[in-house]
C-alpha cells in the first residue's frame, strides 16, 4: 500500500509539474514574441485558386472566426482555406506560423500579395532536416514582413480535428518545440522502458502477467507516435504515407485493446468477478482485431475510422475503470485515479479542439503522459510490492527458539484445540480413537521420541492399537504378542513407569529400547497404556513422565466428555419405542438434506414406509400391539440402510427413510430391497403371523424447499401402495 501511494504521489507530482510548466507565463509567450491573429475560413473544391477567392468567383466566401483556431473537417476533393490577418511589429523578426499537427496531407502557406506559396508541410512528409518529434507544423514567413500582413493557408486531407494557429518569432518557436520534445521524450521513454522491463519481469516471474503490460506499453507507444505524426520520420514507415490518415487512426485505435487486456490481468478480475472475464477479454481482442482490420481500409474511410477510434477509447477506459473498481487490493487506487485523470485529459483535448480551452502541450497531449503512467503503474506496483515482500522476509530476523516451558504450553493448547475440533462432529464409536490419535500427535512436538503408541484391549475384547509413526506398527504388534502380560500389569499400577525392553522380531531380539508406560483408564476387564519409545539408555525424567500422564488424562477426559455429550444428544433424539429418530429430529435432518441437495443439484429421495398390518393390530391390541409390530420393522430397516441414509418415525403408522444421492429408479430398487427384507423377517407369532410394508417414494425437485409437501407426496404414494393390497411400492 505504501508503494502504491508513493508512486501515486510521484505521478501526481509529475502531472502537476507539467501543468505548471506548460501553462505558466513562459509557455504563453506574452512578451511580444506572439501576435494576435484575425482568422476566417472557407471550403472550396480542389483546384480553386487564390485569385478565384479574392475575385469573388469562389463562394460563399470567408466566414470570420473569433477564436485563435477552429474545429474543422477536411474532406476528399475539398480544400480548407484559412485567411490570416496580423499586425506585425516594424522591427524585423524571424516570424513562423505554428499549426498543431493533425493528420492532413498538405499544408501550404501563401502571402498576399503576390499570393505565391512561401512554405509547405504535411503530416506524412519526411524532412531530413526537421527536428525530431515536433508538436506543430512550423511554416516560416518571408523576411522583411511588417505592418498589416495577410496570409492564406491551404489544408488538404481527410480528417477531423482542431485547427490551432499561432504566429511566433523564431526564438519563441524553438523554445516551445524544445519543451514539447522534452515531454514527448518522457512519454515515449516511459512506454519503451515498460515494454522492455516487462521482459525482465516475465523472466523473473512467468505468472506475473508482465507480457500483457509490455504489449500494452508497446502498442500505446505506437499509438502515440502514430497520432502525433512522429512515426513517419522512419524511412520504413514513411512508405505507409500513401494510405493517408487511415494509418495514424488505426495506430491510435491499436492502443485501446491491449490496455483493456493489461488491466484485466492487473486487476485480478478472475478472482473478484469471474463471469466478467470473458466479456472483458472479448472486448480487448475485439479492439485489437478492429485496429488490425483498419490498416486494410482505403484512405476515404479515415474520418469514419476516426469516429470509431474516439468511441472505442471511452469504452475501453470505462471497462478498465470497472475492472479496477472491482479489485479489492489497496494498490488499485494508483492506476484507478490515473485512469480517471486520463479520461479527464481526453475531455480536455476535445474542449481544446473546440476552442473552449487554450491549446497547449498539456491540454492537447497530457492524456498521453497519463497513459504512460498507467502502464508504468501496471508493471511497477506489483513488481515493487513483490520485491518489498521478499526484502522484508530476508530482513526479518529469525524468531528466538522457544523454551521447553513455552513449547509445552503451546503443545498443551494445541492438543486441547485439536481435541475439541476433532470430537465436535465425531460419532460415539470414534471418540476414543480420535482422542488417542490427537494424544500421539500432541506428544511429538514436546517429547523427544522414536515412536509412540496406545496399546491395550477394550472391555469387549477388541484390540486397541494406534502407532505413530505408522511404520512402527509391526514392532508394537510383536511387543503385544510377546509382552502382553507385562504391559497389562504395568497399566494396573496407576502411575507412569519406565522400563527397558527388547523389541523382538521373527528371528530374535532386534534392539533394546527405553519405554515410558502411562496407564489409561480402560473399563475392566480391558486395559490400556500409552507407550513412548526412546533409544536404550535415554531415560525419562519425572517431569517428562508427568507430562505424558497429563496429556493422556486430557485426551481421555476430552473423549469421555464428548462421548457423554453425543450419547445425551442421541438419547434426546431417539424414539424410545422403536430406537430410531424421533419425528421432530428427523424432520430437521430432512430439511438439511433437502437444502444440501438443492445447493449441490444432486438427487434426493424420500421413502415413506407403513406397516400393512398396523391398523388391524392397533384395533385388536391397542397401541401396545402397534408398537410391538413397529419395533422389529424399525430394527430391520436400520440394519438394511445404506451408508449415509437415515430412518425415523414418520407418524404413528410408519417411518421415513431419507435417501440422499438416489434417483427415482435407484430409490425403487432400494425400497424393494427393504420390502423384501421385512417380508422375510422372522416375526414373533404373538405379534402377528407375518409383517409386510408398503413404500411410497417421492423425488425432491431441483428447487425443492418445502419438506411438508415432499413428505405429503411420499405419504400419499405409500397410501396408494397399501390400498392396492400392501407389500408394494408406489412412486
Amino acid at each position: 500500500m505504501r508503494i502504491a501511494w508513493a508512486l501515486s504521489t510521484a505521478a501526481a507530482t509529475i502531472v502537476l509539474a507539467a501543468a505548471l510548466v506548460l501553462t505558466g507565463p513562459g509557455a504563453r509567450a506574452e512578451d511580444g514574441s506572439q501576435v494576435p491573429l484575425d482568422l476566417a475560413v472557407m471550403e472550396t473544391p480542389v483546384g480553386t485558386t487564390l485569385d478565384d477567392i479574392l475575385s469573388g468567383r469562389a463562394q460563399p466566401g470567408f466566414t470570420p472566426v473569433l477564436t485563435p483556431g477552429t474545429p474543422f473537417t477536411a474532406r476528399e476533393g475539398q480544400v480548407l482555406w484559412v485567411r490570416i490577418r496580423a499586425e506585425l511589429p516594424e522591427a524585423p523578426r524571424d516570424w513562423r506560423l505554428g499549426i498543431v499537427r493533425v493528420p492532413v496531407d498538405q499544408v501550404r502557406l501563401r502571402v498576399h500579395p503576390p499570393g505565391e506559396i512561401v512554405a509547405r508541410d504535411g503530416f506524412f512528409r519526411r524532412d531530413d532536416g526537421q527536428r525530431p518529434w515536433p508538436a506543430r507544423f512550423d511554416l516560416p514567413l518571408p523576411e522583411g514582413l511588417a505592418g498589416r500582413t495577410e496570409l492564406y493557408l491551404e489544408i488538404e486531407g481527410q480528417v477531423m480535428g482542431g485547427l490551432h494557429l499561432s504566429l511566433r518569432d523564431g526564438p519563441a518557436a524553438v523554445a516551445e518545440e524544445a519543451q514539447a520534445r522534452f515531454w514527448f521524450r518522457l512519454v515515449y521513454g516511459l512506454l519503451l522502458a515498460v515494454a522492455l522491463l516487462s521482459l525482465v519481469r516475465h523472466a523473473e516471474d512467468s505468472d506475473a502477467g508482465a507480457p500483457a503490460v509490455g504489449a500494452a506499453a508497446f502498442c500505446a507507444w505506437l499509438a502515440c507516435l502514430g497520432i502525433n505524426g512522429h512515426l513517419y520520420s522512419l524511412p520504413e514507415v514513411a512508405l505507409l504515407s500513401g494510405l493517408g490518415a487511415v494509418v495514424p487512426q488505426a495506430l491510435f485505435l491499436l492502443g485501446a485493446g491491449p490496455l483493456v487486456l493489461a488491466t484485466l490481468r492487473y486487476s485480478g478480475l478472475a478472482k473478484s468477478a469471474p463471469p466478467l472475464v470473458g466479456w472483458m477479454r472479448g472486448l480487448g481482442w475485439l479492439l485489437v482485431a478492429g485496429a488490425v482490420f483498419a490498416f486494410t481500409l482505403p484512405p476515404g474511410a479515415s474520418i469514419t475510422l476516426q469516429w470509431v477510434a474516439w468511441f472505442s477509447y471511452p469504452v475501453a477506459l470505462m471497462a478498465c475503470l470497472v475492472m479496477l473498481a472491482m479489485d479489492s487490493r489497496s494498490y488499485r487506487w494508483a492506476p484507478l485515479l490515473t485512469l480517471l485523470a486520463m479520461a479527464a485529459a481526453v475531455l480536455v483535448r476535445v474542449l481544446a479542439d473546440n476552442q473552449v480551452l487554450e491549446a497547449g502541450w498539456w491540454t492537447l497531449y497530457g492524456w498521453q503522459l497519463l497513459l504512460a503512467l498507467v502502464v508504468t503503474q501496471f508493471l511497477a506496483l506489483p513488481w515493487g510490492r513483490a520485491r518489498l515482500q521478499r526484502w522484508q522476509v530476508r530482513r526479518r530476523a529469525m524468531p528466538p527458539e522457544p523454551s521447553a516451558e513455552e513449547k509445552i504450553a503451546v503443545a498443551r493448547d494445541k492438543l486441547v484445540k485439536s481435541l475439541q475440533l476433532g470430537l465436535a462432529h465425531a460419532d460415539d464409536d470414534d471418540m476414543s480413537w480420535i482422542a488417542y490419535r490427537r494424544l500421539l500427535d500432541g506428544l511429538k512436538s514436546v517429547l523427544p521420541q522414536d515412536s509412540s503408541a496406545v496399546v491395550g484391549e477394550h472391555a469387549d475384547g477388541e484390540e486397541l492399537l494406534q502407532v505413530e509413526p505408522k511404520s512402527a506398527e509391526p514392532r508394537y504388534r510383536d511387543l503385544l504378542r510377546d509382552r502382553t502380560t507385562l504391559l497389562r500389569n504395568l497399566s494396573k499400577l496407576k502411575a507412569p513407569q519406565q522400563v527397558g525392553l527388547d523389541f523382538d522380531g521373527p528371528d530374535g531380539p532386534l534392539e533394546k529400547v527405553q519405554l515410558a508406560v502411562i496407564p489409561l483408564p480402560i473399563p475392566r476387564p480391558g486395559w490400556g497404556a500409552l507407550l513412548v519409545e526412546r533409544p536404550d539408555g535415554v531415560a525419562y525424567s519425572d517431569a517428562e513422565l508427568a507430562l505424558c500422564a497429563e496429556f493422556a488424562a486430557m485426551a481421555v477426559m476430552a473423549g469421555e466428555e464428548a462421548s457423554g455429550t453425543v450419547s445425551a444428544q442421541r438419547q434426546a433424539e431417539t424414539d424410545p419405542a422403536t430406537g430410531v429418530f424421533r419425528e421432530e429430529s428427523l424432520r430437521e435432518r430432512l430439511q438439511q438434506m433437502v437444502d444440501a441437495a438443492r445447493l449441490k443439484q444432486s438427487p434426493f429421495s424420500l421413502l415413506c414406509v407403513v406397516v400393512d398390518q398396523l391398523p388391524a393390530l392397533r384395533q385388536a391390541s391397542g397401541e401396545v400391539g402397534a408398537v410391538s409390530a413397529l419395533r422389529p420393522v424399525a430394527t430391520m430397516l436400520r440394519d438394511e440402510l445404506s451408508h449415509g441414509d437415515l430412518v425415523g418415525r414418520g407418524g404413528p403408522d410408519g417411518f421415513l427413510v431419507l435417501a440422499p444421492g438416489k434417483k427415482l429408479l435407484q430409490a425403487r430398487e432400494y425400497a424393494d430391497r427393504l420390502r423384501e427384507a421385512v417380508s422375510h423377517m422372522v416375526v414373533d407369532p404373538r405379534i402377528a403371523p407375518m409383517l409386510s410394508i408398503s413404500v411410497g417414494i417421492a423425488q425432491a425437485g431441483p428447487d425443492e424447499r418445502n419438506i411438508a409437501a415432499l413428505t405429503e407426496r411420499a405419504a400419499k404414494a405409500a397410501l396408494v401402495a397399501s390400498k392396492n393390497g400392501g407389500n408394494q411400492i408406489f412412486s
